[in-house]
């Protein structure tokens, strides 16, 4: 039931979360070549950019992550999961960097930090950490 469950949640997100008529592609099922940053992928077959959803997933099955790609580039939203299927954090990819907003969560579902990132997962702004209620338990400005 529990494994019904997580695939049921994991489900929903990957249609609330990103746009339904994108392409659904395991990463498995492509291959790579140098960009400027990181990689461009194609979609084994195909000598045109991948766009769409790139997905991996544990050995038990599970969702690892999700990424939206724009012609082979990481752009739009990502999502990371645990191997039981919990959400443990989004954000988005600009150019193949993880730059913009981006939220950790508690096992539980519930909030444990949002803020932005800048070039590459480098903490900028004003960062919010919460408890497990929900409360606030410490604001952090990072600056450039």
């Amino acid at each position: 039931m529990k494994t019904f469950l997580s695939t049921l949640l994991v489900l929903l997100v990957i249609n609330v979360g990103f746009a339904q008529k994108q392409k659904l592609v395991a990463m498995s099922d492509t291959y790579q070549k140098a960009y400027k940053l990181g990689s461009i992928y194609y979609e084994t077959g195909s000598d045109k950019p991948f766009t769409g959803v790139l997905y991996g997933k544990y050995d038990n099955g599970n969702y690892m992550t999700m990424q939206e790609y724009v012609n082979g580039v990481g752009n739009g939203k990502w999502t990371d999961f645990d191997p039981y299927g919990r959400k443990v954090c989004e954000g988005t990819y600009k150019n193949n960097k993880v730059e913009g907003p981006v939220t950790f969560f508690y096992e539980d579902g519930s909030i444990k930090s949002k803020g932005q990132y800048l070039h590459w997962k480098r903490p900028i702004g004003k960062w919010t950490y919460y408890d497990k209620e929900g409360n606030i338990v410490s604001t952090m400005t990072y600056t450039r």
